[in-house]
């Protein structure tokens, strides 16, 4: 057996697989603190001290579960990124989705309308997309005019730095907007970037990155063995476009309803 053939042999995650891992990581982890938690506050002095210990587990152990969302989403970003047949539509569809999902995102986990100090998860990816673009500019087209009109094509080392400094300026960007994840998440956006034909070291270096919270390593174990088609059923050879569309709008639906929940439940207890 050649060593191609081995690789497709333990490569056996589709795309498909990978969002909807996210997906109900994502759930999970929101479930817990969006309406457990506020469940809890609002009844807290009606529970035993052995009661919150209990409860405090489960919510601990849904966060936990939740770490494996946001590195499945940002390693689909950045095959998205590669792979989609128009980046610009990509990004539109990204921003407007990310608009579209502030109001949810902030009455899901702030209780209000406006709340400047967060925002949500889909704008650190559109951020990121953002600094692909301009990390690819940097690589493939990013030429000057000496004095004398000559033009200068900068060395593959200084390329490389000019895509570092790109990626963290966007995450001091990242932190002073207040993004999700802030700088980490760009780290991991970049990191997924830069190594992109190294899914093993795409997979290493983001544990790395994310090593300030190890809960999130099944996401990296499951990445090394993606095989680069959207779902089983996409042949051999086809464009493997990654689809998160589903996911863009399920994301605002999904915040709304556990919000809408948490507001029916502590109406329950007032009554």
């Amino acid at each position: 057996m050649d060593k191609r053939a081995v690789q497709t042999k333990y490569r056996f995650l589709t795309g498909d697989v990978l969002k909807w891992t996210a997906v109900i990581s994502m759930v999970i982890d929101h479930i817990a603190a969006v309406v457990l938690k506020g469940y809890v506050n609002a009844r807290l002095f009606s529970f035993t001290g052995a009661q919150l210990k209990r409860l405090d587990v489960i919510y601990t152990w849904m966060r936990r579960a939740g770490r494996t969302a946001f590195p499945l989403f940002a390693f689909l970003l950045v095959e998205g990124f590669f792979h989609t047949r128009n980046r610009k539509r990509y990004g539109l569809r990204l921003l407007c989705f990310a608009a579209l999902s502030e109001i949810p995102y902030n009455l899901a986990f702030y209780g209000q309308v406006w709340y400047a100090a967060a925002q949500n998860t889909l704008f650190t990816l559109f951020l990121g997309l953002l600094l692909m673009s301009a990390a690819d500019w940097v690589r493939d087209g990013c030429v000057w005019k000496g004095r004398s009109g000559s033009l200068f094509v900068p060395a593959d080392g200084v390329r490389f730095a000019l895509q570092g400094l790109v990626f963290l300026a966007g995450g001091g960007l990242a932190y002073v907007c207040r993004l999700d994840y802030t700088y980490k998440g760009i780290a991991l956006i970049a990191v997924f970037y830069l190594f992109f034909a190294f899914r093993s070291a795409a997979a290493l270096a983001g544990l790395c990155v994310f090593s300030w919270n190890l809960w999130s390593f099944p996401a990296f174990m499951m990445i090394p063995f993606y095989n680069g088609r959207r779902s089983g059923r996409q042949r051999r050879g086809g464009v493997p476009v990654r689809k998160l569309r589903g996911f863009y709008l399920f994301y605002p639906l999904h915040l709304l309803t556990l919000y809408g929940l948490l507001v029916f439940l502590q109406a329950i207890m007032a009554n």
